[in-house]
């Protein structure tokens, strides 16, 4: 005799219960809520991000973002590290390098920008790069981007920086401008929105650094500890930014409104104008510029700040970022 087993559907019921109560366990594990940590309020620096918040890519993404001012590098690391944000946009890889060769939990995952967006401005006397030999050029401070960046221009343009040239730590937009305008400094570099101001004043332009200066001028950095711990998010993170940076870059109109509607704030007209300065210099996916970056790590090294066998590939992470790329291609969301 032949007995014909039956199926309960209670066990198909159940089955069905456990599966979506374990993806959504799974799901709840990856944060929805960041914190994000930014030292500029600059157009430049923070436009894509800017862009991405206020067309609502993060929340397409599920996510909530909170975008945290703090001053500084060094003090936005120390929030990165300490776990009070998640991810931080930085300007300058030096403190990067620098934080990671101390043995602190810090990556880079992404490039903003694929240039130098300093615009090196003069005083009547100082207009041209051949002018600035035997000359004091200001810079932020020892140590800083500014710094860096205007030793890699200036051995560019075959001028010793430590010879032809003597660099004096100023500060900021302000006290550089004065010391031009008093003739304690004959140049120094500013910001493409500081420059705008500046050159309406009467400034010299002497270059625009961005074209000749192939280094990222800022980066995104986490922990290893948040890629690892949340893969899916920081995925999400990265595609929603690299949305802001594809508007950011192509469609000027668009992101200028995208940054006021997200709480940027300037002159219309000195916005317009920065924006034609910078924008060339903005990666389209958040490409991590290798070449560039390599620079400044030898740079430090030939400086002694970071050993001699610290090498590029134990600071950047880009698993992630080339996952979320290729899946905004699938989905056409991204330009070549």
């Amino acid at each position: 005799m032949r007995i014909q087993k039956r199926f309960n559907p209670c066990f198909v019921l159940l089955f069905w219960f456990l599966f979506a109560l374990l993806t959504h366990s799974a799901f709840a594990q990856e944060k929805q809520k960041i914190r994000m940590v930014f030292v500029s309020l600059a157009w430049n620096s923070e436009i894509p991000f800017r862009a991405a918040l206020a067309r609502g890519y993060f929340k397409s993404q599920g996510l909530q973002v909170e975008p945290i001012l703090i001053r500084g590098g060094p003090a936005a690391i120390a929030a990165l590290v300490s776990g009070e944000v998640d991810f931080a946009s930085i300007g300058g890889a030096q403190a990067i390098f620098r934080a990671k060769a101390r043995g602190l939990d810090v990556s880079i995952i992404g490039c903003t920008s694929s240039t130098t967006n300093y615009i090196l401005l003069g005083n009547k006397q100082t207009r041209t790069v051949e002018d600035l030999k035997g000359k004091m050029i200001g810079v932020t401070g020892a140590g800083t981007y500014s710094e860096f960046a205007m030793k890699a221009f200036l051995k560019k343009y075959n001028i010793n920086p430590d010879k032809d040239v003597t660099l004096r730590a100023i500060g900021g937009t302000v006290l550089r401008a004065a010391a031009i305008e008093k003739g304690i400094i004959a140049a120094a570099p500013f910001s493409p929105e500081d420059a705008v101001r500046l050159i309406k004043a009467g400034y010299a332009v002497i270059s625009n650094m961005s074209d000749s200066l192939g280094i990222p001028q800022n980066v995104i950095v986490t922990r290893n500890e948040v890629l690892e711990k949340y893969p899916d998010m920081s995925k999400r993170v990265l595609k929603a930014y690299i949305q802001g940076m594809q508007l950011a870059k192509f469609n000027k109109k668009e992101a200028i409104k995208a940054g006021y509607d997200s709480g940027l704030t300037g002159d219309p007209e000195i916005v317009s104008a920065a924006w034609d300065l910078y924008a060339p210099g903005l990666t389209a996916d958040l490409s991590i510029v290798t070449s560039g970056l390599q620079q400044m790590l030898d740079e430090d090294i030939r400086s002694g700040l970071v050993d001699k066998n610290f090498t590029l590939d134990r600071v950047i992470t880009d698993r992630l970022l080339k996952v979320a790329q290729q899946e905004l291609r699938a989905e056409g969301r991204l330009k070549p």
